[in-house]
């Protein structure tokens, strides 16, 4: 009975058991002949699988044969449900819990767009008629590929269409139903009074005073450009300059002198050789040759400015961001105690936004009172749909079937709190792994290509003259056929336009992703030409619905990459490790708790019983 343990891949995101859970349980005989599987408080039949199947099956257009890995994923499936039910009846937040994790994952994936995503394959009915003549309408677009090839995609494409106005349709039933009531004007703080900016100007005057500043022609001569004769050229400058030249005029002479023309420098923010010698000067007097640190200088003071302060004109946008900062912090405090918005009778006060909006640090996404109101706003839909989530799914007790759709959002709910909210990657992890992986974190190499694109048409028979023509312009690009070059080759048989147009040259560099803890070559282009060697012409392959013949005209090396550049890489495959591992901990207790118990022998039985039935009569 072993081969009824063989499980699909599941997705980390979801959780499910694993075979290995039950790889060393005994094999007690079921209550009941119909039932597959017990736990404490519940228990899964084939009547349910059937249910469950006949739901799946209803978004399809063909759910396919059912074989023992997707009897079993349904298993797991219906358990996964019930386990996720009780976890929600143990614990359905109360409000402000919810209010907080909601502020907190405000950015996450488990948002409207997402829910949407998955409801809409459910709820926007596409009819066959519309993907054809969409497909008919489409052709070039979809040239060389076969509309049952290219249906599924049409689908998604047509259903996008539609999703707008659907997800706005379904958010506006549950804010009108959630007795919303909005008090948005708390959020518009008073903008700073010209009284108060002056106010704080003259009590923070200090902050804003200036030193004497001389404003001044200047040569620089470095001792780490002219080496010893810095200093002689310098006096060889000064001396033209004596003489009528301009300091402009001069500086063309010297390429490697450093120019400033009617400079500001504050008192203090140089050497203070370099103060001594010009602050000493008089207005338009030119100084001898003098040396500041490594440097030799000519120097023209053309004005002193006094020590003072800067004006409140040329400081009000500081002081205004300050200043309006404060009034924030004051306004808040005052009214925190208002209530900003009611859902369903329930209270949340302004003190309780604004110190979640803090702590989660969305000052830069949400800013201002537009940007607040519009976060207000964003949490209030948010919570709707949490709490429709949460009283639909415990609301289950005359439905065959929780809301399949909801549960994959509660499964979401339920690892951002069990797990994710839990992940920790510390700094030191991140420099130990780049420590032991130096060797794989590289750059991935890129190539620069040309190429013929021959499209295979929808028959066998435009395929075969697809292929007789790759074949012959294959002949071409590798010599066969004399005074052939890959420009003229594309022209005549690529059916790519744009590229054909350009002697096949592609415009820009393709290869992996960026990421080099990734899947390696994951896209099946990259795939055939990694191994192409440069100045050479590839053997023609078919991928797409298309021949293609490539050259490698150009192809970069892997660099290794610094520890900056890996890091954001290498703290996303550590928190993914930690998610797997933790989920996959959270998963066992789970089970554990609910005392799972398998009956596969009841599938192998279902199993048979299903094929003799699909078997034709003898003859």
């Amino acid at each position: 009975m072993a081969s009824i343990f063989a499980i699909t891949t599941i997705p980390a995101a979801l959780v499910f058991f694993t075979s290995d859970y039950f790889a060393d349980m005994a094999l007690p005989s079921p209550p009941a002949p119909n039932v597959v599987a017990t736990f404490e408080g519940g228990q899964i039949t084939l009547e349910d699988i059937e249910s469950h199947l006949n739901v799946l099956s209803s978004s399809t257009s063909s759910p396919g044969p059912m074989s023992q890995e997707a009897l079993l994923e349904t298993v797991e499936d219906l358990i996964s449900d019930q386990l996720i039910l009780r976890w929600a009846a143990n614990r359905k937040p109360e409000a402000d819990e919810s209010f907080q994790h909601a502020i907190k994952h405000i950015n996450e994936n488990l948002n409207l767009e997402s829910f949407a995503d998955q409801l809409h394959t459910e709820r926007i009915s596409i009819s066959e008629s519309s993907i054809r003549d969409y497909y008919d309408k489409n052709k070039t677009r979809y040239e060389g590929r076969r509309f049952t090839e290219v249906r599924d995609e049409i689908r998604r494409t047509l259903v996008a269409e539609q999703e707008p106005a659907f997800v706005e349709d379904y958010l506006e039933k549950l804010r009108t139903s959630g007795s919303i009531t909005r008090s948005f004007d708390l959020l518009d703080v008073p903008a700073p009074s010209q009284e108060e900016l002056e106010t704080y100007y003259r009590q923070n005057i200090d902050q804003f005073k200036l030193p004497r500043r001389a404003i001044a022609d200047e040569l620089e001569f470095s001792a780490s450009q002219f080496g010893p004769k810095a200093q002689q050229e310098a006096a060889s400058a000064l001396l033209s300059i004596q003489g009528g030249a301009t300091f402009q005029a001069t500086a063309e002479r010297y390429s490697k002198a450093r120019f400033s023309s009617r400079a500001e420098v504050p008192e203090g923010s140089k050497n203070p050789d370099w103060d001594k010698n010009v602050f000493a000067l008089v207005p338009g007097e030119l100084a001898s040759v003098f040396q500041a640190g490594g440097s030799y200088y000519v120097v023209r003071l053309q004005e002193v400015m006094p020590a003072g302060a800067k004006s409140l004109v040329e400081v009000r946008p500081t002081i205004m961001t300050t200043v309006r900062a404060q009034k924030e912090q004051q306004w808040f405090a005052e009214n925190g105690e208002k209530t900003l918005f009611t859902i369903k009778g329930q209270r949340y006060s302004l003190r309780d936004f604004y110190k979640e909006y803090e702590e989660a640090s969305l000052r830069d996404q949400f800013e201002g009172a537009e940007g607040l109101k519009r976060l207000a706003d964003a949490l209030i839909d948010r919570m709707l749909l949490v709490s429709d989530t949460y009283d639909k799914l415990l609301d289950v007790a005359n439905k065959p079937l929780a809301d399949e759709t909801r549960l994959r959002l509660l499964r979401q709910m339920m690892e951002q709190e069990e797990v994710d909210d839990r992940i920790d990657v510390t700094d030191e992890q991140i420099q130990a792994f780049y420590s032991d992986n130096r060797d794989r974190l590289v750059s991935p190499p890129m190539s620069r290509i040309r190429y013929v694109r021959i499209g295979l048409g929808s028959s066998e028979a435009d395929a075969s003259r697809a292929r007789e023509r790759s074949d012959e312009a294959y002949r071409k690009l590798t010599g066969a056929v004399p005074g052939s070059d890959f420009a003229s080759v594309a022209q005549e048989y690529s059916e790519d336009v744009e590229t054909a147009s350009k002697g096949g040259e592609f415009p820009g560099w393709i290869g992996e992703s960026g990421d080099p803890l990734g899947e390696l070559m994951s896209h099946p282009f990259h795939e055939a030409i990694q191994d192409m060697e440069p100045g050479k012409v590839g053997k023609p392959f078919e991928l797409g619905g298309s021949i293609y013949i490539v050259e490698v005209t150009e192809r970069t090396s892997p660099q290794q990459l610094i520890l900056d550049e890996a890091k954001p890489f290498i703290e996303e495959y550590l928190t993914n490790q930690q998610h797997r591992s933790m989920a996959d901990e959270l998963q066992r207790r789970q089970l554990q708790e609910a005392k799972v118990q398998l009956y596969p022998q009841v599938l192998e039985k279902y199993l048979t019983r299903a094929a003799s039935r699909e078997q034709p009569p003898s003859p």
